[in-house]
């Protein structure tokens, strides 16, 4: 299939799921119902689908679409933005964009740039702004030093620890649906030796 095909299939295809999707928000589920409960917004009342500014407890409601730029987004992908971003504006918030880059050998530029244009595309005629998201596109990788120190205080307060387990023994060890996990053995080293582990893998 040429490129002009996917490309307007491609189209097609999110044209017709995102006024579906874009709707999800606005249907009874946990999340808007924990909102809603924590704002003090009567459920039962005919206008619960949008709380008021002068109403809302708290100043803003933050949601954020986090993908992964190693690839182009797909129908699930549309799913979650336009429910987190329906989310934002049902409450008033906003919604930061972030690109989850913690991989760069699987990254690409030109999947960045696909992802943005998308999202805004999917939101188009729903923000008054140049783009759909709260200033500028964050990414994690700005923020590895927060992450890795953070990661030291864990460990530290005994609320985390390396673990040395190969792929296929963390699956045997997490356990199913009917069958509970159990103990890492490396859950028990000391302090000292997962503050060591995490300093050689930095």
């Amino acid at each position: 299939m040429s490129v002009s095909k996917r490309v307007t299939c491609r189209l097609l295809v999110f044209t017709a799921f995102t006024s579906v999707a874009d709707s999800f928000a606005y249907a009874p589920n946990f999340i808007t119902k924990i909102i809603q409960d924590d704002l003090g917004v009567d459920t039962e009342s005919e206008e619960s689908t949008s709380a008021s500014p002068p109403e809302v407890a708290h100043v803003a409601i933050k949601t954020r679409f986090p993908p992964e730029p190693n690839g182009y987004l797909h129908l699930g992908h549309a799913k979650a933005v336009s429910f987190n971003f329906a989310v934002a504006r049902m409450f008033y918030g906003s919604c930061n964009m972030r690109m989850d880059d913690t991989n760069p050998t699987k990254e690409d530029e030109e999947y960045v740039e696909s992802i943005l244009e998308d999202v805004k595309w999917i939101q188009s005629g729903l923000f008054e702004d140049e783009t759909p998201w709260e200033g500028d596109v964050r990414k994690t990788s700005s923020y590895f030093d927060t992450i890795y120190d953070c990661a030291e205080a864990l460990i530290k307060s005994g609320d985390a620890y390396v673990d040395s387990l190969s792929a296929e023994e963390m699956r045997e060890y997490r356990g199913t649906l009917t069958s509970p996990g159990k103990n890492s053995p490396f859950r028990e080293r000391s302090v000292e030796e997962n503050l060591e582990l995490l300093r050689k893998v930095s």
